[in-house]
């Protein structure tokens, strides 16, 4: 990130600007010539050169402190709009879109699983056993 230095202004600029932007925050905008007389108007300041700095760092606070609220604006729609999407396609969605699986039939009883499972086992034992006894039955190379 890249920081950017601005200008050294001095202590009394920057405390007679936070001041009038205090006590008169809504009047200050973001024109820099309006402000000089604005400036004039509400201060007691007399010298033309501290008049323009401190106008100018008026201008500038007020101008700094808008990019901010737009800033945060932008980031809130955003994120209202992120919201807003996924409640779009959660919503889109539905029980109606989802199919519903056909009913599988119940077995009457317990036991009708485990004797499937016993029938089963027999018939990989027995072609086991079959190749186990043609080995037996076959005669043996010496």
């Amino acid at each position: 990130m890249v920081t950017v230095l601005g200008k050294v202004r001095i202590g009394k600029v920057k405390s007679i600007s936070a001041e009038l932007v205090s006590k008169y925050g809504t009047v200050f905008t973001t024109d820099f010539v309006a402000n000089k007389k604005l400036v004039y108007q509400y201060s007691d300041i007399r010298s033309k050169r501290l008049n323009n700095r401190v106008a100018g760092y008026v201008t500038r606070l007020l101008v700094s402190q808008k990019k901010r609220e737009e800033a945060l604006a932008a980031e809130e729609a955003e994120m209202t709009s992120q919201e807003a999407a996924e409640k779009t396609v959660a919503t889109e969605v539905t029980a109606a879109d989802v199919p519903k699986e056909a009913p599988k039939e119940e077995s009457t009883s317990q036991e009708e699983p485990e004797e499937d499972a016993a029938e089963a086992e027999p018939a990989v034992d027995e072609e086991t056993k079959s190749d186990d006894a043609d080995s037996e039955d076959a005669p043996k190379k010496q």
